[in-house]
């Protein structure tokens, strides 16, 4: 009786042991894999974020046409945070508690922090392509950014402006916000190491559209080139185009949200400014990225641009995490999701350049290119490394 309660006992725990193994494995492969999209879709910023799903639908629409993830089909799950926190918090507690989403696509540093807590409390991963603030830095393990922060941006940018602009006297004009904040100090840092000076700074509100007394201020300090720190592109816009009224006639500096189509409307005046952006370019002779361009274009009638180029490589890293999660047997899960990700990706090369993560404070370093404007397009002018 012992021998056959003992076999029974290990037949059953064999039969037990490859149930759960089918179980876990059916369990990935039922049903659709759901990419929570929590941005801006209305609203000041609703432009950009609806540029960015672009993007991110193309790659999704890509991947299931080649048979999905192990045979599954991802969905994004658009929701509307118009990069506000509590906006962003309603939007996450939607995707979570009723969608069921464990890895969500997010930006805009106020949501960012406001939904960071509840994802590491609810087990639920966070990945950004349009996060540029380093006040999040090292926010949480379960928030990685596959878009530099500003600082790490500046530090890139700021010795073209020395070295090949020959700019020596810098201005500084500075959003009220963490963002801004943390740009202004590496900025500081930087400008002067290079040997150049900062002989003027002034600050803007999130909401301002109105510069024209503070660059009064700052032109009569006589900056050769003036950094901005906004992340949004029609602020960016009404700057420089206010500035070129007032007769000024210097350089402007910025980092990668400067790309956004409201700069070009200016047309000439914007002519003169340069910043640093990953190294993508829909001019692109690359193999891989001129097939993404192609794709874009015949979807959507245009060419593509940076942020666009980000969502799309984001959404293809997740499926590449995705699919080593899966051939484990294993749910989609934060602790799942971030180990993968660190095991296998390190690195990684997309339509966007270089990626290289940090994964203990969030952040990425990316090949990146110095880009201005000519002719009503952004065009590449440098390298950088």
């Amino acid at each position: 009786m012992a021998i056959d309660l003992t076999r029974r006992h290990f037949v059953s725990g064999v039969a037990g042991l490859t149930t759960a193994s089918m179980l876990s494995k059916a369990a990935f492969a039922a049903g659709p894999i759901d990419i929570g999209f929590l941005m801006p879709l209305t609203g000041g910023s609703g432009k950009l974020g609806n540029m960015m799903m672009a993007g991110a639908s193309l790659a999704i629409d890509e991947i299931n046409s080649a048979g999905g993830v192990e045979g599954r089909q991802l969905r994004l799950l658009p929701e509307d945070s118009q990069g506000l926190a509590r906006n962003g918090i309603d939007g996450y507690r939607k995707l979570v508690d009723v969608d069921g989403a464990r890895v969500l696509v997010t930006g805009w540093t106020a949501v960012v922090v406001g939904v960071a807590p509840l994802a590491e409390r609810d087990g639920v991963y966070l990945l950004s392509a349009s996060t540029a603030s380093p006040a999040v830095r090292g926010i949480s393990p379960n928030f990685q950014s596959t878009w530099m922060y500003a600082d790490d941006s500046a530090k890139q940018i700021l010795p073209y402006a020395r070295n090949v602009l020959k700019a020596s006297k810098l201005g500084i004009l500075t959003i009220v916000s963490d963002l801004g904040t943390g740009i202004s100090k590496a900025v500081h840092k930087d400008w002067t190491e290079a040997g150049g000076k900062v002989i003027v700074e002034e600050t803007h509100q999130i909401d301002e559209t109105n510069f024209r007394a503070v660059m009064l201020k700052m032109i009569a300090a006589g900056p050769e080139a003036i950094y901005i720190t906004t992340s949004t592109g029609k602020q960016a816009a009404q700057i420089v185009r206010q500035a070129r009224e007032l007769g000024y006639q210097g350089y402007f500096i910025s980092f990668g949200a400067f790309e956004d189509p409201e700069v070009l409307s200016i047309g000439e005046k914007a002519t003169k400014c340069f910043f640093s952006t990953p190294a993508f370019d829909a001019a692109t002779s690359d193999v891989n990225a001129r097939a993404f361009v192609e794709s874009f274009k015949a979807k959507n009638g245009a060419p593509p641009n940076v942020h666009q180029a980000n969502h799309y490589d984001l959404i293809r890293l997740y499926a590449e995490i995705a699919r080593a999660i899966a051939k484990g047997g294993d749910k989609i899960s934060a602790d799942n999701f971030r180990a993968a990700f660190k095991a296998k990706f390190p690195t990684y090369e997309g339509v966007g350049g270089n990626y290289a993560f940090n994964f203990n404070d969030g952040s990425v370093r990316r090949s990146e290119f110095v880009k201005t404007v000519a002719n009503g397009r952004f065009v590449k002018v440098a390298d950088l490394t």
